[in-house]
This record gives structure tokens, sequence and C-alpha cells, in this order.
């Protein structure tokens, strides 16, 4: 069960590793386009199935993802000089000092000439959002990596096994000295649809070895009965089918499994689901 835990805890901080990402990059982002970065921090975090972190994308405001050549500071398109640093970011008009464009023989504002080109110019640099692609990118790999991880664990590390014994009531009370299944029987008296259980369960390593005692009125000496066990993803199974025609009511069927999970005990009587009372038993059943 060790492995499984640490299997656990690390699929856990992994999936959790998603809402801190979209967290940080939308305060970032709506810090820098001037909205309420707490509000859409927590709408986009607690909305279940990334809604709010869509919402947030598809209505979030423009902002300018210009930058300075010079110190890296955020700029806009109508800037003529940097206001971190003061240099020249797109020409101006020498007499008003309003932007102008290239190619411009006056200025539009004040009507005075302007020079056919300026030297001082540094052109603001666009950066692109790598970081949007890569927390995009991690809403869709880590779910499968989580997949890919618990499906290696839980299937393939699997260690279900089972067997089985039918025998008489008598025989096995006589043999074993354990009367609860018979005070179980009488207290429970159960129908044809029905069955009694006991069950015992010991730890051995990582490993749980479950016994179970199945009573019901369908099982005889010479009941035919199948027992099969699956693994699951986070449970194994063991599941007994009953052919219904091989009735008595005088015997008990006693199944050993052997698990690295939790196991679920499925009855049927061809097909059809058998409802059961299940006891623990304080001792081994064998």
């Amino acid at each position: 069960m060790a492995g499984v835990t640490i299997t656990m805890i690390v699929i856990f901080v992994v999936a959790a590793a998603i809402p801190v990402m979209i967290g940080i990059y939308v305060y970032r982002d709506a810090s820098a386009r001037g909205m309420n970065a707490v509000l859409w921090t927590l709408v986009a975090v607690l909305a279940p199935s990334l809604i709010g972190f869509i919402i947030y994308l598809l209505i979030r405001g423009n902002y300018s993802n210009l930058r300075c050549p010079v110190c890296d500071a955020r700029v806009r398109e109508d800037y003529v000089v940097c206001p971190g640093c003061g240099t020249k970011l797109r020409p101006s008009c020498p007499g008003c000092s309003a932007p102008v464009e290239l190619g411009w023989k006056v200025c539009p504002r004040c009507a005075a000439p302007l020079p056919e080109y300026q030297d001082d110019i540094k052109t603001p640099v666009k950066k692109k959002d790598r970081t949007l692609a890569v927390v995009l990118g991690a809403v869709v790999l880590i779910p499968l990596a989580i997949i890919l991880l618990a499906t290696v664990t839980f299937t393939m590390g699997s260690t279900m096994s089972s067997g089985s014994v039918l025998m008489p009531v008598d025989d096995y009370v006589q043999e074993t000295g354990n009367t609860q299944i018979e005070e179980m029987i009488r207290e429970k008296n159960p129908d044809l649809d029905e069955a009694v259980v006991l069950m015992y369960e010991t730890e051995s390593g990582d490993e749980t070895e479950t016994q179970y005692l199945i009573y019901t009125p369908l099982l005889s000496e010479d009941s035919d009965y199948s027992v099969n066990s699956g693994d699951g993803l986070f449970r194994d199974s063991v599941s007994i089918d009953i052919e219904e025609e091989s009735g008595g009511g005088n015997a008990l069927l006693y199944i050993s499994c052997t698990s690295d999970k939790t196991l679920d005990l499925e009855l049927t009587c061809e097909g059809s689901d058998i409802s059961y009372e299940i006891e623990k038993a304080d001792d081994p059943l064998y």
C-alpha cells in the first residue's frame, strides 16, 4: 500500500499544479491589463472545469505588449519617449513635440515642417506572450500524465489473486469450530435471492488477504459456480456467479483473495444480482 499512497500523493500534487499555474498567470496578466487581478484570479481558479479561465481569456481587455529596447519598461504605441528612461521611441514634431508618422512633410498639429529623417529613434520591441502557451499545454498534458501514471500504478501493478472451495455447512463447523456462520444463517434466514457473508481480513506487507464465507440457499455440495477476479484502477473485484438450477441450501462457499487495493465482492445468479449482508469475523475463517 505504501507505493499506492506515494503515487496518490504525487497525483494530487501534480493535479494541484494546474490551478496554481492558472492563478499565477491570470493574476499577472490581469494586473498588466489594469483589470481586477484578485477577483479574476479567484474566478479562474475556483470555477469548475476551467470555465472561469476560459471566460477570462475571452473578455480580458487589450494591453500593450511593447517594451522599451533600452530599459525594458512597458510602453504604448502612442508614446513618443519611454517614461522610464527617456529614450525616444517614435518621430515627433520639433515644434510642438506631437507624435508624427514617417513620411509626413508637415506637422498636422502646428504646421511646422518636419525633417525627412530622425536618427535618434529606438523602435519599441514587441514581446511574445509564451506563458499562455505553457499554461494551456500544462492543462492538456498534466491530466494525460495523471491518467498514464494511475493506469501504470493501479492496473499493471496489481497483485489480485483468488481461490475457492465449496463445502457442506456441517463439515465446516465441525472442522473449524466456527459457529458464527450458523448463527448468521439462523438470524437472517436468507431467501433464494439473498446471501449472508462472513469476512476476515489480514494484512501482509503491501497486500491484504480477504477471506469470504458465503451462504445462500442456492448453494449445494454439487453447485456449479464461477469465480472471476478483476483488476481495477483504484479497486479490485471478485465476482461469483452461481448456476440457478443447482440449489440446496446446505453448502458454504469459501473464497480467499489477495490484493494490494480495496476489494469489492459481487454475487450473482445467472447474471442477476444477489443481495447480501456481510459481517466481519474475529478469527481467520480457515
